[in-house]
């Protein structure tokens, strides 16, 4: 077993590298080029993405507390949020078991079900690549990109926003969610399966899904517009390759959280609209952005976890 997890952990990396290696040879770049691009930009003009990005992962953090209490796993905030923090960081961590084992495991030790938490991370996953994939589907109508790449079909841009409508139909429909996780809910929970799901609830969650990635794509545009102050970056094509990058990263098991995946999207797409020798970095820059933001969220959990300790032993 420990053996599989090298060799996985081996392969992650070597994917990494080899993509990250592609795309700076692709580019006509190097990491050292890369690193004097990004001080080109005073750090004041990040002030605000990076803010932008700290409330992105506030909110995924809302949305994974919901996930839990959807399964019946009810835990306080003082004792999910580190847990959240820490495991987000070690999602770039190659071996592909730490995201969520690192969950499952401590709240477990609380007493939760290994299942339920497992449930939680898994519904997370689902309804960010779900809502991610109906928000591309309702904005492909207004986009010019697909006429440089499939032509202009009047039928794509009839059949893209009805495929929207029927996948936001799904995720919000508490049918599909018994159909799939009843079965399984079962097993482990001493027969007890007594858990309902609501509309409200799924839709809440979905719309914290929403809400989170919409400000996750003001933070790449914020950051793009703090390297390219003159291009009139805000549009439909902006968002939609985003997202599309951001989806792209998903689909991709051997890349850790995306890495070199969602970025080498990126650099394809933008490429076609924006001519700029430092397009990678920008490219780059708001990944950098999002680490820092997801450190800085640890920090603050634990400044703020450790603070409140303090008062309760004084």
């Amino acid at each position: 077993m420990k053996i599989n997890k090298a060799f996985m952990a081996a392969i992650k990396l070597l994917v990494i590298v080899v993509v990250f290696s592609w795309l700076f040879r692709y580019a006509n770049v190097t990491f050292i080029d890369v690193i004097k691009d990004l001080s080109r930009v005073s750090p004041v003009l990040f002030i605000f993405p990076l803010f932008l990005f700290l409330l992105h992962t506030l909110i995924t953090y809302s949305a994974w507390h919901k996930s839990l209490l959807l399964f019946g796993v009810q835990e306080s905030v003082s004792k999910t949020a580190p847990l959240f923090a820490f495991s987000t960081l070690t999602k770039y961590v190659p071996g592909g078991i730490w995201h969520a084992g690192s969950r499952v495991f401590v709240l477990a030790t609380y007493g939760h079900s290994k299942l339920k938490v497992l449930f939680s991370v898994l519904i997370e996953t689902v309804l960010s690549v779900s809502v991610a994939t109906i928000l591309l589907c309702f904005l492909y109508p207004f986009i010019n990109l697909n006429q440089n790449i499939i032509g202009n079909s009047a039928v794509l841009d009839l059949f893209a926003p009805a495929a929207g409508l029927l996948l936001t139909a799904c995720i919000v429909a508490p049918f599909f969610y018994k159909l799939v996780f009843f079965k399984y809910a079962s097993k482990g929970n001493n027969g007890s399966n007594a858990i309902e799901f609501r509309t409200k609830q799924l839709a809440t969650l979905a719309l914290l899904h929403a809400l989170g990635l919409a400000i996750y794509v003001l933070g790449y545009y914020f950051t793009f517009k703090a390297y390219l102050p003159e291009q009139n970056l805000f549009s439909a094509d902006f968002a939609f390759i985003v997202m599309a990058a951001t989806l792209s990263g998903f689909l991709v098991i051997f890349a850790p959280a995306g890495l070199g995946v969602r970025e080498s999207v990126l650099y394809l797409a933008f490429s076609q609209l924006i001519d700029d020798s430092m397009l990678v970095t920008i490219c780059l820059a708001p990944r950098l952005l999002l680490l820092v933001a997801e450190v800085l969220f640890f920090c603050m959990i634990k400044a703020v976890r450790t603070s409140y300790f303090s008062k309760v032993s004084a």
